[in-house]
This record gives structure tokens, sequence and C-alpha cells, in this order.
């Protein structure tokens, strides 16, 4: 039992929570999921846990995703909190679409079948960097570089940008927690100004030279929708930055480990690779990188613990619900075939995750040709994970390739 579930009572606050449930919050889901499916935090916000209510939440007309009274109570004012309310994750409809429609076009089928080649030779190359050094750090020489590449490629710059890349995609990251650590606002202030000068040179170049990257294209949009102006040109690059980052770097971090805890599901992949696409599903379901989100009501909501009042911001934790016995048979047992799996750790609805495809794409091709490359795959020390409640992976995990 954590400080978060309090002892015989099942009261839980989002808000103070500790160190030992961000290692491991899912005793403390379960309690939530049987005992208190709809609580309270004591800033009046709620939480929900269940399959059902974080599903219904997510797809809900009834709610929106405006979190911009909570999230100047935590930034205060200055540029990490201009980013957020110029990010497409905070806005309603209509003008939600228009951005979105405009970046979707590099995320069709069509789209993903042309990064194939890209994604393996990039992959390719990692894979030839670990064999020379026979130990590598999995997160920061493999799983990281990997969508940073691609981002680079993606936005038509040079590959030498990953690094300062990577630490803004880092400070946005951290800056989301419902209680952030201290220090983590004024850096992400500092790096959400970097960006924003970064990016408003590449999109000055961009007009002056379009090309076939992804700013050239969201250029094209913005000459037929007025409302998609250059401050939310940038800083929803920088959005697809962090997003692109956090969610498969922590997808293929997360899957090695947990094969290495499961070396029976291990075998059973290198039996059977034609699982490799559901095995990504259960990776994602089973240890899901972004384990919460949130929406604010609009009208009032019933859900399993009671109904929420309109106007009422509500916590829901997909990584709770992702382990939910109500939906998922021995949902606590990692089965790579498992099937079906309606996981929600991309969410659901009109804010699913945009770059969903890319990210299952990089993680199978990535997680299949490491682990067939190197059978002897295994630790080489002991991983460092990041305590955030947000989200959930490792900072640093060394790995043996011989």
């Amino acid at each position: 039992m954590t400080a978060a579930v309090l002892e015989g009572s099942g009261s839980f606050d989002l808000l103070k929570v500790d160190d030992d449930f961000r290692r491991n919050p899912y005793p403390a889901y379960r309690q939530l999921r049987d005992h208190a499916p709809l609580c309270v935090n004591s800033d009046g916000t709620y939480v929900v846990t269940r399959w059902s209510d974080v599903s219904t939440v997510l797809v809900s007309p009834d709610t929106s995703t405006d979190k911009s009274a909570e999230l100047k109570k935590t930034m205060g004012e200055g540029p990490i909190l201009e980013f957020q309310l110029s990010a497409m994750t905070t806005w309603d409809p209509p003008r939600h679409g228009r951005i979105r429609g405009a970046l979707a076009h590099a995320f069709t089928p069509r789209a993903m079948a042309r990064w194939v080649p890209m994604v393996e030779q990039a992959v390719d190359d990692l894979v030839h960097e670990a064999e020379e050094r026979g130990t590598i750090d999995l997160v920061t020489d493999f799983a990281a570089v990997l969508p940073l590449t691609l981002i680079c490629r993606m936005l038509g710059v040079s590959k030498a940008e990953k690094d300062r890349f990577r630490a803004w995609a880092n400070s946005i990251t951290s800056s989301l927690d419902p209680v952030v650590r201290p220090g983590v606002i004024e850096a992400a202030n500092v790096h959400a100004e970097e960006w924003k000068a970064f990016f408003s040179d590449l999109i000055a170049e961009r007009r002056r030279a379009p090309g076939d990257d992804l700013i050239s294209l969201l250029l094209k949009a913005q000459e037929t929708e007025e409302e998609i102006s250059n401050l939310a040109l940038l800083h929803n690059l920088a959005l697809l930055l962090s997003a692109g980052h956090e969610t498969t770097t922590a997808l293929i971090t997360n899957a090695v480990d947990l094969l290495f805890h499961n070396p029976a599901e291990r075998e059973r992949l290198r039996r059977q690779p034609e699982l490799w696409e559901t095995a990504v599903e259960e990776f994602l379901r089973y240890e899901s990188p972004v384990q919460m989100g949130a929406r604010r009501t609009t009208a009032p909501m019933t859900l399993s613990g009671g109904t929420v009042p309109a106007g009422s911001l509500i916590w829901t934790l997909q990584g709770a619900a992702n382990r939910d016995e109500r939906q998922f048979p021995d949902p606590d047992r990692l089965d790579v075939g498992r099937k079906p799996n309606r996981q929600l750790a991309f969410a659901s609805g009109i804010h699913v995750c945009l770059g969903a495809p890319l990210a299952r794409l990089e993680a199978k091709i990535a997680l299949q040709k490491l682990t067939e490359t190197f059978p002897k795959l295994a630790p080489a020390g002991a991983p460092t994970r990041y305590l955030r409640t947000r989200y959930r992976g490792f900072s640093h995990y060394p790995v043996s390739v011989r």
C-alpha cells in the first residue's frame, strides 16, 4: 500500500502520490478500480480508472480538452504555458480539426508505407552500432535515437539536432505531471523560448524555399486556414517532437524490459514472429507509456461511482484501465498474442494520438530486429526508471548484445 491509497479507506489523491506509487502504480490502480472507481482529489478534480469509464470520458462529446485553469496554476504565466495553450491537445473542435487535418497527411497508410524503408534503415544503423560496441544504453543509444532521427527527417533538419530535440521533449513531458517537481517549470520556460526561436527561423526558411517536409506541408495548409497562426505552427511542431519522442522511446524500452521478465513470451515471439504486431499492442496495454490524460466535462456525466458535475476536470488513468479485469482476462499476465486488445494507451476519440501508426511501426521493426539480431540480449546493469506520474518509462537501461 502506498501513500496514494490510504489503508482501509480506499481514498486516493493524485496530487499526493509518492515515488513508491510511481515505481509501481498497479496495486493502487486495482484498489481504485475495485473500491473507488470514481474519486475526488484534494483540488476537486476527479479520477477514473475502469476501462468503461476511461473510454466513455475520452470519446464523449460532453467533454473538452481545455485545461487552461489547471495549467495556469501549475505553470504560471510564461512560455511553457503559451505552448500548452497553443498546442492542439488543448483545443476543441472546430479549431482542433484544422491543424490536426493538416498534420494527418503525414500519418496516413500511404505515408506509413513510405516510412517503412526509412525506419528499417535507421534501425539497421543503430543495430550495427550496438553490435560494434557490445554494451549500450537501451534508452540513450537506441530507443530515443530512433524516433528523434525520424522526426529530424520529417522536419527536414540535420540529425545533429536530435540531442537538442530530446532536451526540449523531456522538458515538455516533465512539465505535464499533475504535481511538478521543483525546477521543472523554470527549465521548461527556458526550453520553450529556445524552440520558439528555432522553429520560427525554420518556418521562415521554408517560406522562402518550400520542400516536401512536414513544415512545408503545414505552411500550405496555413494558406487556406487563417486560424493556423505562426504561433500555433511552431508550438504544434514542438508537440509533434515531444509526443513522437516520448511515446516511442518508452514503448521500445518498456517492451524490452517486459521480454526480459517474461522469457516464455520472448521465446514465443522467436518461434512465431507473426505475433509481433499483436505483441506491440500488448506492450502498450501492459506498460502504457502515457499513463493518464484529462478532460473537462461540459455537461453532467454519470460514471461507475456516481455523477460528475459540468465544468469538472476528470483525470483518465489509461494505465489503470488497461489492466482492468472487466475488459481484459488475466490482465496482469503478458500475452503477446492477446486478442481482442482494445487498449487505450494512445487514448481514443478525436484526440487519439495522431502519431500512433508511426510509433507502432517503429516499435515493431525495432523490437523484432533487436531481438532477432541479438538472441543473447540481456541486462548489463540496473536500469533507472524515471519517476513521473503521467509517463512511464526508463531514463537509462544498460544492456549487453553479446
